[in-house]
Formats: structure tokens, C-alpha cells, sequence
């Protein structure tokens, strides 16, 4: 299987990618949708919490996207050869996600919807968001997939890290096995030894007796 180049971004240096461009995201977006919920079951007091969380939670969201938009697009897409349209699916759907989060930033900051009563507003972020999730939960979809089902055929070096990251995987298996190998041999040789020791101990025994 070939990896995309979403999946290759998540792995760089790891796990701080992982954790920057899926964890941080999911986790406000989820937070998000959580407040927006609690705040329509809520019409007291407890509803200014919900939603003083997820204005906070919007502002980081938005802010925090951009810079990762920014990011994709001018420093790590100038780098890669794509992969067939799985890969690039990956990718720009990740893109994508910008755009619902920009419109949550720009109204938690009041340039838009401002109009609009707290009800209309906590909606809003709720459509808003579920638009986030599905761009970068397809993202995740095509990322994980194989670019070769679209009829992307790899190169040679390709292939050979490939190859390489198999032999990886499989070195603890056989580095295990062979320090069980080793251990019988050593077993085997221990108890050759023993067998040879007795047997030196036994004749030397039967000769003092014949001395005697």
C-alpha cells in the first residue's frame, strides 16, 4: 500500500503533525457542537457557559485553521508529485475545512450574523461546524486509502521505502526469533557442555576406583 501525501503530513515529526493538524482541530470542533447542543437544551444560566465556551473555541478554531491552511498550501503542496486523484482529494478536502472555519471566526468576532439573535447564531455554528467536520473527516477517508484503487502507479522509489518500511515493521518479529534461537542454542549448548562434563567426571571417577 502507498501512502497519501495527508497520511505522510500526519507523520511528520512525529507525533506533533498528528497532534496539530487532526487531534487539536477535532477536539474544538467536537467542543463546538457539544456547546451549540447544550446551549438549545439550556435557557437559563447555564446556557452563557455553553456558549461562552464554544465562542472561545470558535475564535482558536478559526485562527488556529488558517495557519494550517496557510501552511498546506504554501510550504508542504509545492513539495509533493501527486498521487492520483485519492491523494489529492486528501488533501484539498483538508483544505476545504477552512472555509467553515473561517465564517465561525468572523462571526464569533461579530462581522457577520451580527444581526442575528444568540438562537439563529448557536445554528449557524452547528451547520457551520458539521461542514468542518465532513471536509476533514473526508480527508481522513482518502487519506487512509490506497492511491494505487484510483490507478496511480508508483515509482520505483516508491516502491522501495515501501519495501523498506515492511522490513522495518518485521525486524522486532525477527530480531525476537532470534534471540529464541539463541537461546535454545545456548540451552543446547549448556546442556552439551553439562553432558560432556559428566561424562569427563564419570571416567575419571571409574579410573581412581580401578586404581584402587
Amino acid at each position: 500500500m502507498v501512502m497519501t501525501h495527508y497520511m505522510e503530513l500526519l507523520s511528520l515529526h512525529s507525533p506533533w503533525f498528528l497532534i496539530l493538524f487532526m487531534l487539536v482541530p477535532m477536539v474544538l470542533a467536537e467542543t463546538i457542537l457539544a456547546s451549540g447542543a447544550f446551549s438549545l437544551l439550556y435557557k437559563d444560566h447555564r446556557s452563557e457557559k455553553w456558549d461562552s465556551l464554544s465562542h472561545i473555541c470558535g475564535i482558536i478554531l478559526g485562527v488556529f485553521f488558517i495557519i494550517a491552511t496557510v501552511y498546506i498550501v504554501t510550504s508542504y503542496v509545492p513539495t509533493i508529485q501527486w498521487r492520483g486523484p485519492i491523494d489529492m482529494v486528501s488533501i484539498w478536502a483538508y483544505v476545504l475545512g477552512v472555509i467553515p472555519a473561517v465564517l465561525i471566526l468572523l462571526q464569533e468576532l461579530g462581522i457577520i450574523f451580527k444581526n442575528q439573535d444568540s438562537t439563529s447564531k448557536i445554528k449557524n455554528h452547528i451547520v457551520l461546524m458539521i461542514l468542518f467536520v465532513l471536509f476533514t473527516h473526508l480527508a481522513m477517508v482518502f487519506g487512509m486509502a490506497d492511491p494505487k484503487l484510483a490507478g496511480y502507479v508508483p515509482t520505483q522509489q516508491e516502491m522501495q521505502m515501501h519495501d523498506n518500511m515492511q522490513m522495518d515493521m518485521n525486524m522486532p518479529m525477527d530480531h525476537s526469533q532470534m534471540n529464541h534461537d539463541q537461546m535454545n542454542h545456548d540451552q543446547m549448548s549448556n546442556g552439551q557442555m553439562n553432558h560432556d562434563q559428566m561424562g569427563h567426571d564419570q571416567m575419571s571417577h571409574d579410573q581412581m576406583d580401578s586404581n584402587k
